[in-house]
């Protein structure tokens, strides 16, 4: 019953943050995640559930989140959710995202900034051929020389 009503409630968007802060007040992360999954498929959904929904999975569902941005990244607010990203620590995300949102310099400092679990050699030089601040590229082939020495002459391929 608390989903039926819940489903007529998410459907406007001024109303969605209070409904969200409810839910998480009272612990009920597993029913919030439930009802936000159904609303993706209302006739009347927003940018807001789906939003809300990448929050959440930032939040409560980390493994469930790349596949989910994947697969929705045209539907939601990407700027926020990269906020959400950052802030949960979800590195690997954050720079899909910000790829996603045509922010190559911000995907390339990300991964520079947290290798260990943002970098990937395809990934990054997919970013850095379409960076804007040149400086970046002589950052990265220090990067490359500290990091991914074996994988320097690749780089310095693309580069040129």
């Amino acid at each position: 019953m608390a989903s039926l009503c819940g489903q007529h409630i998410i459907i406007h968007p001024d109303h969605l943050e209070e409904l969200i802060a409810f839910y998480e007040k009272f612990g009920y992360i597993d029913a919030l995640v439930s009802l936000l999954e159904s609303g993706m498929n209302l006739e009347c959904t927003h940018q807001g559930i789906y939003t809300d929904l990448g929050i959440m999975y930032a939040k409560y569902r980390r493994n469930r989140l790349m596949d989910f941005v994947r697969a929705y990244n045209a539907k939601f607010m990407i700027p926020k959710l990269i906020r959400e990203c950052e802030r949960y620590q979800m590195w690997a995300e954050a720079v899909f995202l910000h790829g996603v949102y045509d922010q190559q310099d911000q995907a390339v400092l990300t991964m520079i900034e947290h290798s260990p679990s943002a970098w990937k050699h395809d990934t990054f030089c997919q970013n850095i051929v379409n960076v804007a601040n040149h400086d970046l590229l002589y950052k990265s082939i220090l990067f490359y020389l500290e990091e991914e020495p074996m994988l320097l002459n690749d780089l310095l391929q693309l580069l040129s």
